[in-house]
């Protein structure tokens, strides 16, 4: 059925069909379930499609598999630190922005994401608006 009936006016009315292609893919590479979810949740409300992973591997198999126009990626995870997956990112998959985030929020790291390659970083924990600002700064 390509017509759904209103719940308040009972009206007929065509689903919006989302156009995937237009839509911005960001993957959220973090071991906390907690930020996975906030951050994906916020991410969708902002027209974006997020999709997580909870290790340095999983983001990597998620990376061959799709093209990512941004990826948020945690320098501490259980199976190594998120400076591998950067360098990863930096020669498979050159035009996505990385935005490094971590409850590690000194000046050294910040150096070093820089110095790898990082687009952003953004210190745990944060707001909608750091991840608005960060977005927009990479223009993704």
């Amino acid at each position: 059925m390509d017509r759904l009936r209103g719940w308040q006016t009972g009206d007929y009315h065509h689903p919006v069909k989302m156009n995937m292609n237009n839509t911005k893919r960001v993957l959220i590479v973090d071991d906390e379930a907690d930020i996975c979810l906030l951050l994906s949740g916020l991410l969708q409300r902002m027209g974006y499609f997020p999709t997580c992973a909870n290790f340095l591997e999983e983001g990597r198999q998620r990376l061959a598999q799709q093209s990512y126009d941004a990826v948020f990626l945690d320098l501490s995870l259980p199976d190594g630190v998120g400076f591998e997956l950067l360098a990863h990112i930096r020669t498979n998959a050159t035009d996505t922005k990385v935005i490094m985030i971590s409850a590690f929020d000194g000046m050294a790291e910040r150096k070093r994401a820089s110095q790898e390659g990082a687009d952003y970083f953004i210190g745990k924990p944060f707001n909608r608006k750091t991840i608005e600002q960060a977005l927009q700064y990479i223009q993704v």
